[in-house]
């Protein structure tokens, strides 16, 4: 009886080793397999939290990057936004800077005067404008490579003394400056003049300079059109070493009997510079539409907001037209807009239509305006 007692109590130590090893086991998995856990998810925190550095700290930036050539997209930048326009053909449409189109498909919850930080995956130049398709940024900071308005990336360029225009010059500036210039590129033959102030196509019939509230140089050649004909132009700045400091481009699309302008921008204050001016005349395009389809029928300003009231007179309006606007203060260009009528006015969809467009003119001293049909 003994002997069977003993039995019994060996074999009840033996299942409680037993018992008690594999509990340690299964307590050293449960161990590792948290830890792994733990250290997977620090391990995710860490990557969400990375810290993105901004490309462009503002709208002018990166605007001012675009218009020098620059291919940014898969940029990171930073704006302001401006208009929100939820129902334009584009998309969700938000404007910022002088020409960008921050666009989505989706509704992206920004509002006007919000601060948004986006990467941009598709940059295109749309009839003078930037569309940028994007998607935003969480956890952007400003580096030492950020390049903004106020502290341009530094370059090996030389940045001699700033140039002086050809236009108009300040009021206590007297000098004139040397301009070589160089006409639509077609056989002297069939011109009477040939000179980018003067051809067969247009004559410059008004000049203008003034300084926007960024800081930018803005330099207006009004003209009066001879032929229904689009017109690329060029000016370029040289500082006194030779050196070119600036360069800005314009697109027009004239039509005969007509004004329109030439707008160029130029990066700070420039006032003393050697200007070679370039002009080529080139076919219309595809996707320039019919004459005069559009006319202004009245305009009114109520607080900071223009509104002018528009009149379709074609059956159809081509996509790309737009209107433009000069802004006078007596005899003085002071101030110029320009838009595209799709965003601007949806509504005019037939022979007879009308509606009214609204820009911000805040700041904008002016006592007349003179509109611009553009195909």
């Amino acid at each position: 009886m003994n002997k069977l007692n003993n039995i019994k109590r060996s074999l009840f130590a033996l299942i409680m080793c037993l018992s008690l090893t594999l509990c340690g086991c299964g307590s050293n998995e449960q161990t590792e397999d948290a830890g792994a856990s733990s250290a997977e998810t620090q391990q995710s925190e860490d990557v969400s939290d990375e810290e993105v550095t901004i490309d462009y700290g503002d709208a002018e930036s990166f605007e001012a990057a675009l218009n020098e050539g620059k291919n940014l997209e898969n940029k990171v930048v930073r704006f302001v936004a401006g208009e929100f326009h939820p129902d334009s053909k584009l998309g969700y449409n938000v404007w910022a800077g002088e020409h960008l189109n921050f666009v989505s498909s989706r509704n992206p919850d920004i509002q006007e005067g919000d601060t948004v930080t986006v990467r941009t995956t598709t940059v295109e130049n749309v009839g003078g404008s930037w569309v940028i398709n994007y998607e935003k940024v969480d956890n952007a900071v400003v580096g030492e490579d950020t390049i903004t308005f106020s502290k341009p990336k530094e370059t090996t360029a030389a940045t001699t003394e700033k140039p002086k225009t050809t236009t108009k010059q300040k009021e206590t500036e007297k000098e004139e400056t040397k301009t070589e210039t160089s006409a639509p590129d077609e056989p002297a033959a069939e011109k009477t003049e040939n000179t980018y102030e003067h051809n067969e196509y247009y004559d410059i019939v008004e000049t203008s300079s003034f300084q926007n509230s960024i800081g930018y140089t803005i330099v207006i050649h009004k003209v009066l059109a001879k032929k229904d004909v689009s017109v690329s132009a060029t000016l370029l700045a040289y500082g006194s070493d030779g050196n070119v400091i600036g360069k800005s481009s314009d697109d027009i699309v004239l039509t005969a009997g007509q004004n329109n302008f030439f707008r160029y921008s130029f990066d700070g204050d420039i006032s003393s510079a050697s200007i070679q001016a370039n002009a080529q005349a080139k076919k219309d395009s595809f996707m320039t539409g019919e004459r005069n389809a559009v006319e202004m029928v009245q305009y009114n300003q109520t607080g900071d907001d223009l509104y002018i009231t528009f009149k379709q007179n074609v059956d159809e309006l081509d996509y790309f037209a737009k209107f433009k606007l000069l802004f006078y203060k007596g005899d003085k260009i002071v101030d110029t807009e320009d838009g595209y009528f799709n965003i601007y006015a949806q509504n005019l969809n037939g022979n007879g239509a009308t509606d009214v467009a609204k820009i911000w003119a805040y700041g904008t001293d002016y006592d007349r305006i003179e509109y611009i049909f553009e195909p």
